[in-house]
């Protein structure tokens, strides 16, 4: 997965609704795939279904890890 770049962390923490939703689309695939149930029909076929509760939940979980997210001065000896 590839990271989200930092100037898009930062207008996030800001809740510019664009870049916020940005974000949510940038991790929508996986929290998706972390949503999906599995059941067995009576045929004995398998299929997959996304719990929709559990994928707002998760979607509340990104919202709170945005506004939770603390930066952090870089260490002196930090190169970029």
């Amino acid at each position: 997965m590839k990271r989200v770049p930092f100037a898009i962390i930062q207008a996030a923490k800001r809740f510019d609704a664009e870049v916020v939703q940005l974000v949510f689309q940038h991790f929508e695939g996986f929290i998706t795939s972390c949503c999906l149930c599995r059941y067995d029909d009576e045929y004995g076929r398998t299929h997959f279904h996304v719990d929709d509760d559990l994928h707002y939940q998760a979607e509340i979980a990104l919202f709170r890890a945005i506004d939770s997210f603390q930066f952090k001065e870089p260490p002196d000896d930090f190169m970029p």
